[in-house]
């Protein structure tokens, strides 16, 4: 009897680890949208998902397999314990996907791009009428969803970052061209199209490319604006924006961050 209590909570146990570790992949292969992977993790995450009770799911579910499979031991039931409780602490593993989440949701702005020219963002063209929720038009002077001090965007995005500068570097617009194509390479980034960034002369180069992200397979837009300098070199602006969600957890951050640390790297 111990055994088959311990079987059954080690399942349960094991299935809310799954739903954590399959709701990115199951999104990215097409078997549900974005959205719904999301609601997975909330659903055993989350307090309240049960009527009456306090814990998350998938919390409950591990505790009752971790003591379930503490007494399949004690009643000689061994196959059973442990399957309890590795299935125990698989969930205790997953629960820590959420928690970051959580963590990186309150350390960070509740905006989805950010830029290096809060006045003239490089613009996304190529990408434009592909699938997004969010429109491809910058949007800083939008009002921060969650801000209790009414924040912009672009305010926000300031406060938050305001180490997210242009690049200015005194290599010529071609150099600076190859070596932004190297970096984009790099950071596993695919790119969609590159030309003249504007129909004026002087207007620059611009490079737009798209970032995948390895679990849930989601699209963020990564454009590159270089423009000569009248004193000579470059100045280089980037954008970064996530199709779709409302956060990015601060991924266009870091994404803008890593392309500015990787260009200004000394050669070798």
């Amino acid at each position: 009897m111990v055994g088959r209590i311990a079987g059954v909570l080690g399942l349960l146990a094991l299935g809310c680890a799954l739903a954590i570790g399959l709701s990115g992949p199951g999104s990215r292969v097409g078997l549900w949208d974005w959205s719904f992977g999301l609601k997975l993790i909330r659903w055993v995450a989350s307090p309240g998902t049960i009527p009456g009770v306090p814990l998350p799911p998938i919390l409950l579910a591990a505790g009752l397999a971790l003591v379930a499979g503490g007494a399949a031991f004690v009643t000689r039931n061994a196959q059973a314990g442990l399957f309890a409780v590795v299935s125990a602490l698989l969930a205790g593993g997953a629960l820590m996907v959420p928690l970051k989440m959580r963590a990186a949701v309150e350390a960070n702005p509740f905006i989805h791009e950010v830029t290096t020219d809060f006045d003239d963002p490089p613009a996304i063209i190529a990408a434009a009428g592909l699938p997004r929720k969010n429109p491809a038009d910058y949007r800083g002077a939008d009002p921060v969803p969650q801000s209790a001090e009414g924040l912009t965007v672009a305010e926000a995005q300031a406060r938050a970052f305001p180490d997210i500068q242009p690049i200015v570097t005194g290599d010529s617009l071609e150099m600076a061209r190859d070596k932004a194509r190297a970096v984009i390479a790099a950071m596993k980034m695919e790119i969609l199209a590159e030309g003249p960034a504007g129909d004026a002369p002087g207007a620059g180069w611009r490079i737009e490319a798209v970032a995948t992200s390895t679990w849930f397979g989601f699209k963020d837009d990564f454009i590159v604006r270089l423009t000569s300098q009248a004193e000579g070199g470059t100045r280089i602006d980037l954008r970064s924006k996530s199709r779709v969600g409302g956060s990015d957890l601060g991924a266009n951050a870091a994404r803008v961050r890593d392309f500015i640390g990787r260009f200004s790297a000394p050669a070798g």
